[in-house]
């Protein structure tokens, strides 16, 4: 008896530190991570450009633009960038915000220095130090995730995984 009453509490410990910690894993510090909905105005968030410069996303709600979520040791991400960057190119009225979950800077400049020299003037690297746009904001676990955001910020998609046809990708 003494025993399952033991067993009995030592699991209710278990289960009640697993969901703290779970809790605590995946939420931001504040609770301040977007909840999107199709149709919705994306929340205005501030980022810093690989270059240096600050921005705000309300910079970009005068076009569409993708959220792209990635890393250079993600092997999915390697293949699809050239395609993303070919978008870019292609389609100037649009722009891209590739948002790094690398470790270092210098892991992101050796991958772009290989893979994609000549970055378009609307396609966007910033590195996401912390991890806030990605694991606290956009409550993103794989990679590469994709958020697409029509004209005026209104959220419209999010793909999962890599997507193998940017260039038929319908922006409407």
């Amino acid at each position: 008896m003494i025993k399952n009453c033991i067993l009995a509490f030592a699991l209710a410990v278990f289960i009640g530190g697993l969901t703290y910690g779970l809790n605590v894993y995946f939420k931001s510090e504040k609770g301040d991570f977007f909840i999107l909905e199709k149709g919705k105005p994306v929340p205005d968030f501030a980022f810093e450009t690989f270059d240096g410069a600050s921005h705000s996303f309300a910079d970009y709600k005068n076009q569409d633009v993708l959220i792209h979520f990635w890393a250079s040791w993600c092997a999915p991400c390697v293949v699809e960038f050239p395609d993303l960057v070919e978008l870019a190119q292609s389609r100037p009225d649009i722009s891209v915000l590739a948002i790094s979950s690398d470790r270092t800077e210098g892991a992101i400049q050796r991958f772009l220095d290989k893979h994609a020299p000549d970055l378009p003037e609307n396609f966007h690297i910033v590195y996401d130090r912390n991890g806030h746009l990605t694991r606290d904001k956009f409550s993103v676990f794989a990679l590469p995730e994709t958020f697409y955001v029509r004209k005026g910020g209104i959220f419209d998609s999010h793909i999962i995984g890599a997507y193998a046809d940017w260039e038929r990708f319908s922006f409407e």
